[in-house]
């Protein structure tokens, strides 16, 4: 019984209940969104299972600056060096800059004993280091573009001024699926379309132990020591890192964000159910007439709270699940699921605005026709924000680098639910204690 005085409590007034509940949703659904970005910046600092035995070298002075070639030698020479290959980030684009991923220059020589991860076929690597025009593309990439083995892509320089073509001849896989966004071609190919200026971005190295990285990190910074290009040895986790903190304490302000988006909620939820609750307040005198105590009551009316606020966060972290869901599965085709996207955000564009300047059954013509216009309207602007989002989400997505295929985990959808919940707990609870402890013969003479 209880239960059903909540529901019906809570469908009384469907035009405060929608908003409330669009409103709960779009801030759920943005902490969301902002967790889901923080937890794939977390996972830089992971990486595979042997991960923690490679190290990158780099100059001392900055990743802009190069480092002459002939340090591999050099570096290959220090104790406890297992493999050393050279690479370059070339960061070209294909076709149009909408279309953005890792493409990475790299010496083929031990490229497969460095990220020993990688699942590539035999025959297929051993195509790709006999021809220097080739390319190995991860599998993640190879769906997204639609490309497959043999086709021949074309890489516009940004960085560098040249434009490489390739042929596709080696595809991998690897544990993190992230990390199948990669393009990787020959060092050489490279060298010799610049003119063969001999030098190399970064030197990737393998380690014989994991206690061997600190000792091999200091030998291979003494090596080079006052000279022309000293260098900087680091982890690759910390390597992967240093482009984080490029962009400042992004973790504080996406925090910060998410509890400003939280709080604003709260204000707003508590308005709502301050008036829902101040309204009844002689209905609340009569369920004690009837014989509701009072513990009921204060659970009738935090639990129609709890119920809106609950279907809100349910909105908002299955919207943003099945979300990024589809745009990282159709990053290559998402021209039908954008249309299907911005026509749901329309359609609840249009309707909540209907209901807003919805009149009475009498209403005149011209006001009619009037909340059809303002209908048409948010439908419309609906429409251009569902487009503006999908492409937005997708253009970050598609960004090849740290925010590709960023998902909501169930811990954040969690997360989600159980702050909707005690949005809706707290907005209700000091409105509610108030009306539940006011007597009967006040209740009744109340005007709210």
């Amino acid at each position: 019984m209880l239960v059903r005085l909540i529901w019906k409590n809570a469908i009384r007034n469907r035009r405060r209940t929608i908003l409330t509940i669009l409103s709960v949703t779009v801030s759920i659904f943005l902490f969301c969104s902002l967790q889901a970005i923080l937890d794939k910046l977390n996972q830089l600092g992971r990486g595979s299972d042997t991960s923690h035995l490679r190290v990158v070298v780099r100059r001392a002075t900055g990743l802009t600056q190069p480092l002459p070639v002939a340090y591999k030698q050099r570096i290959a020479a220090v104790p406890g060096v297992k493999y050393v290959i050279s690479a370059n980030w070339f960061g070209g684009i294909y076709v149009d800059e909408r279309n953005f991923f890792a493409n990475l220059a790299m010496d083929t020589q031990d490229f497969e004993n460095i990220y020993d991860e990688y699942n590539i076929a035999p025959d297929a690597l051993a195509r790709w280091k006999q021809e220097r025009s080739a390319a190995l593309v991860g599998h993640k990439l190879m769906e997204q573009y639609g490309w497959k083995l043999g086709d021949r892509v074309t890489l516009k320089g940004t960085y560098y001024p040249v434009n490489l073509e390739f042929i596709i001849r080696a595809t991998y896989t690897a544990p993190n699926p992230s990390e199948e966004r990669a393009f990787f071609f020959h060092w050489e190919y490279f060298d010799e379309a610049l003119g063969r200026p001999g030098q190399a971005g970064t030197f990737l190295v393998k380690v014989d132990r994991p206690e061997d990285v600190p000792r091999v990190m200091d030998a291979v910074d003494r090596t080079f020591h006052n000279t022309d290009a000293e260098t900087k040895t680091e982890t690759e986790q910390a390597f992967n890192l240093n482009f984080v903190s490029m962009l400042g304490n992004i973790k504080l302000l996406i925090n910060a964000i998410s509890l400003a988006v939280i709080f604003t909620v709260l204000l707003v939820a508590a308005n709502t159910m301050a008036m829902a609750i101040r309204e009844r307040t002689a209905e609340v005198a009569v369920l004690k007439t009837v014989g509701f105590r009072r513990h009921t009551i204060l659970a009738l009316l935090v639990g129609e709270s709890v119920l809106i606020a609950l279907l809100g966060g349910i909105l908002g972290t299955v919207g943003a699940s099945t979300t990024y869901m589809f745009i990282g599965a159709t990053s290559n085709g998402g021209g039908v699921f954008s249309v299907i996207y911005a026509a749901g955000v329309a359609l609840l564009a249009g309707h909540g605005t209907w209901m807003l300047f919805k009149g009475s059954a009498g209403a005149q013509t011209v006001l009619r026709v009037i909340r059809y216009v303002i209908t048409c309207i948010g439908a419309l602007l609906g429409l251009a924000a569902g487009v503006a989002f999908y492409d937005g989400v997708n253009f970050v997505m598609n960004q090849g680098g740290f925010l590709a295929d960023f998902r909501v985990s169930s811990a954040t959808a969690l997360a989600g639910l159980a702050i909707a919940t005690a949005i809706g707990a707290l907005s209700a609870l000091v409105p509610a204690l108030r009306a539940s402890r006011t007597g009967i013969a006040e209740a009744l003479r109340f005007v709210g």
